[in-house]
């Protein structure tokens, strides 16, 4: 329940409204009104109060003040934001995101840096060095927006280069061995051309110990650079230039492991037996893997994912942008945006899904991974009529050329003869009574034990848009917009199993016990009615045949993956060419109240703001194994939204309160399947209809001058009223698609409820000004399963497959000089070390893992800046 913020923040009022004597007398260097916002979110410079929309803004100076260092810090302040942790940075907007990272899936979330589309997640979470603002715009951007967004769009906008020599250095230690050193000048080269250059590197070696190799996880090593260029070719023509380049490693999120289920397939429900198993009745391995690197057995921040070099990551991107702005009348402006993106991430485990540190089954992309990326908009922005008709329309067009290699380790399983002819009659299988069973089968059992999946995207982007707001009255404004937007997405998908007759000699010259199961054999519930890489093992259950046969393919050659030679001679090659269209119009009324009807209310300025707006997230072509490529639809919204913005005591106070009720169609979610060669595959699928009803406050208060107040919150109520799914065990034990009614079950990764409270009051003192500075956020429970039956866990016991609720508490303390060219901060995160899960994944029917990842803990630290 939300009871812990709600008293802090009653704590806080009361406290900054007592008198503070002499204040008004020494505060002259600090504000005591709340200044006007200037937003673009409808792509022309706009007071904050009267745009209609639910829109969060932040100046550099507010990011800095807030310690927001990085786009993942906004998930504590920005109401109904949240971003997790992990593979894919995954951005939640009203409880809306993308999970998996795959680069055929389109973001839910925009992320735009200067007007530029930054279309693959890994690119998004930029460094915010040299940010002059941020805006978070919440809700479907179907009309303005470079690509159609379900979920909203994040803008970032760089400081730009101007006429004067100035700059900063600021470094910083903290701990964790953090060091961080970051730099900017501005460098005007004639009275016509001007330059800026930024810096930024970063170094930590993580808090997350990995008994493996005695080494950390969640450590980061990082430096980018931004070089930008600013030419006013004549007084109607500029052209702006910017150069980034970003470099970045480390070791990802480290996860503990629990089992959620007793009979999930690869637990108890197949009763398989894994490399360990020394005992037919029993089949522990698989479950005390996952529990060696539970929470309970490790300890406090730490883990055991054994010896794996793939969880060291690497990614470079480097981004070129141009923009020429003509003033080609007094009321008519043109723009033009270019932008070319070239990103490589290098070989990295994606999941590590038995969640210990054997490995039984996990995910890699084991190729680097080329994201190639190109756009072109095209902007005319005018006013008509005495400016009464104000309107935006243009041309986009983007190019994307990715390519993603997912491989599939299942590795070697055994089963007992008595087991295996239970499957064959259509049973649910059973263990022996005896720990010497009967005859052990060993080898492929749920499909190639290594399984290569080469994808390669070409997609292409063409929309047109209008975007028109015409003032009715002086006070009542109408907007209307259309965007029509084309998708042209060819895709390729090469899948290259296990070369299963180098297995069969490499596995008989290792051990001659092992004797290839004769056909037709009584396994085709598991592999598709193939035996083939199916062996009888002339020996018992007590000698541990599986880890005799894993052993024969471990990784000698240090790549993290197991020494299954690929069968390269029989690829499956799959093509598709899916074109997904769409129109998505939007309509808004608002009302901007005069002074003369705010006289005598508490009240210095009122807009109300009623929206309805469509969003489309395009479809594409999704891998399902051995089946090739499936046509996933496009997923749909339609938003209504009710909204007040208002400004009051003279200006001290600004209160924006927004609701509103969001309908998606054919929502596009990520489940575990298996395909008819029986491997286990994580799909997207069309989920039918869903419904979001939430509400979000944004509360700033001067309650005297030097004090600052913010307070925000969001509550969203998310509920499927169609998702249909299917029974995994039946459709991998007797290839029946028994149908799943999931409409029950939460949404994922996102909370319901989340809330800040910041408090900052400035100190003019004899040696410059003191800023102290609290921030408090709360998360409500977070629901993380991945398949049908986790809700059903989920709602026995939360921890099965959840997050609970929990509370942050961040302290800084600053010192700024007179001059205002000197500033210390002394800071400290999360200073209760409470221990919080903010990146993981439930999978219940399958696998039967629950892997959590947790946030960081206390961490604290100082920065020194120098501005000149």
């Amino acid at each position: 329940m939300f009871r812990r913020p709600v008293a802090l923040a009653l704590f806080a009022f009361s406290f900054l409204t007592t008198s503070v004597p002499g204040w008004a007398e020494t505060s002259r260097a600090v504000r005591d009104v709340i200044e006007e916002v200037v937003v673009t979110a409808r792509k022309r410079e706009e007071n904050i109060q009267e745009t209609p929309l639910a829109v969060t803004a932040l100046s550099g100076e507010d990011l800095r003040d807030a310690g927001i260092d990085n786009v993942q810090d906004l998930s504590k302040s920005v109401p109904s934001l949240q971003i997790n942790k992990g593979q894919g940075n995954q951005i939640y907007i009203r409880g809306i995101g993308e999970r998996t990272g795959f680069v055929r899936v389109d973001p839910t979330v925009g992320v735009y840096l200067d007007g530029l589309f930054l279309p693959r997640a890994d690119g998004q979470l930029l460094d915010t060095v040299d940010v002059d603002s941020l805006q978070v715009l919440r809700g479907p951007q179907g009309t303005l927006f470079g690509k159609n967004t379900t979920g909203g769009a994040l803008v970032l906008t760089l400081a730009k280069p101007h006429e004067e020599f100035e700059g900063y250095v600021e470094a910083g230690l903290g701990s964790y061995d953090t060091r961080k050193l970051r730099a900017g000048v501005n460098l005007p080269v004639t009275d016509r051309f001007f330059t800026r250059v930024a810096f930024n590197a970063v170094y930590n070696e993580g808090y997350m110990k990995d008994v493996g190799d005695d080494a950390r996880s969640n450590s980061e090593e990082g430096i980018s650079a931004l070089f930008q260029t600013r030419w006013d070719a004549s007084d109607t023509l500029t052209v702006e230039n910017l150069l980034f380049f970003g470099d970045s490693s480390g070791v990802m999120t480290n996860t503990n492991c629990n089992i959620t289920r007793d009979d999930a397939l690869f637990v108890d429900g197949l009763a398989l037996l894994w490399a360990g198993d020394t005992d037919a009745s029993q089949g522990r391995a698989f479950r005390e893997n996952c529990e060696s690197n539970s929470r309970e057995q490790q300890g406090d921040l730490t883990a055991d994912k054994g010896p794996n070099p793939m969880l060291e990551q690497d990614f470079q991107s480097v981004l070129f942008g141009s923009t020429a702005t003509w003033e080609l009348t007094e009321n008519y402006l043109l723009k033009a945006i270019l932008g070319v993106r070239r990103a490589e991430e290098g070989p990295i485990q994606t999941a590590d899904n038995d969640g210990g540190p054997m490995d039984y089954n996990e995910a890699y992309n084991n190729e680097p991974s080329i994201r190639k990326s190109y756009s072109l908009e095209l902007q005319l922005n005018g006013s008509a009529l005495n400016n009464r008709l104000n309107f935006t329309t243009g041309l986009f067009a983007a190019a994307e050329r990715n390519t993603e290699t997912f491989t599939l380790l299942t590795n070697l399983i055994g089963l007992d003869a008595t087991s295996l002819s239970q499957l064959a009659s259509g049973q649910d299988p059973t263990r022996p009574a005896s720990p010497l069973g009967t005859t052990p089968v060993v080898g492929a059992l749920t499909g190639d034990p290594l399984l290569q999946s080469d994808f390669e995207l070409d997609n292409a982007t063409y929309a047109a848009f209008l975007q028109a707001s015409y003032d009715l009255t002086e006070a009542l404004q109408l907007t209307l917009g259309v965007r029509y937007t084309q998708e042209v997405r060819k895709s390729g998908l090469t899948v290259i199993g296990t070369d299963l007759n180098d297995l069969t000699t490499r596995l008989q010259a290792a051990d001659p016990r092992y004797v290839p199961l004769t056909p037709p054999g009584p396994l085709a519930a598991l592999s598709g009615g193939q035996t083939k890489g199916l062996y009888t093992f002339a020996g018992s259950w007590l000698e541990d045949p599986v880890g005799i046969a894993s052993n024969v393919f471990r990784d000698q050659d240090g790549d993290g993956i197991p020494d299954y030679k690929m069968d390269w001679a029989n690829t499956s090659r799959f093509d598709a060419d899916e074109t997904f269209s769409q129109v998505t119009p939007m309509l808004s009324l608002s009302y901007v109240f005069d002074e003369y009807q705010l006289e005598n209310t508490p009240f210095e300025a009122l807009t109300t703001y009623f929206t309805y707006s469509d969003g489309f997230k395009s479809g594409f072509s999704e891998p399902r194994g051995v089946e090739g490529l499936a046509r996933i639809e496009p997923e749909e919204v339609a938003n209504l939204e009710l909204g007040f913005k208002m400004d009051l005591l003279d200006r001290r106070m600004r209160l924006n309160i927004a609701t509103y009720n969001m309908d998606y169609r054919n929502m596009q979610l990520v489940t575990v399947s298996n395909d008819s060669a029986g491997n286990l595959i994580v799909v997207f699928t069309n989920a039918g209809e869903a419904t979001i009803r939430g509400s979000e406050m944004e509360l700033s208060w001067l309650p005297f001058a030097g004090a600052v107040v913010s307070l925000n919150y969001s509550n969203n109520n998310y509920f499927y009223s169609e998702f249909e799914d299917t029974d995994l065990k039946e459709l991998a034990l007797r290839g029946n698609a028994v149908p799943v009614d999931r409409s029950g079950e939460p949404f994922p990764a996102a909370p319901e409820e989340s809330a800040s409270l910041g408090l900052q009051m400035t100190f003019p003192t004899d040696i410059g000004l003191i800023t102290p500075r609290l921030d408090i956020s709360y998360k409500g429970d977070v629901f993380f399963g991945l398949d049908a039956t986790s809700a059903e866990v989920y709602r026995d016991d939360e921890r099965n497959a959840g997050a609970n609720e929990y509370v942050l508490v961040d302290l800084r303390l600053t010192w700024m000089n007179d001059a205002g060219d000197w500033r210390v901060t002394a800071y400290g995160t999360n200073i209760l070390d409470k221990r919080y899960i903010n990146s993981t994944v439930a999978v219940t029917d399958s696998i039967g893992t629950f892997n959590q990842g947790y946030g960081d803990p206390r961490v604290y630290g100082v920065d020194v800046t120098w501005s000149f």
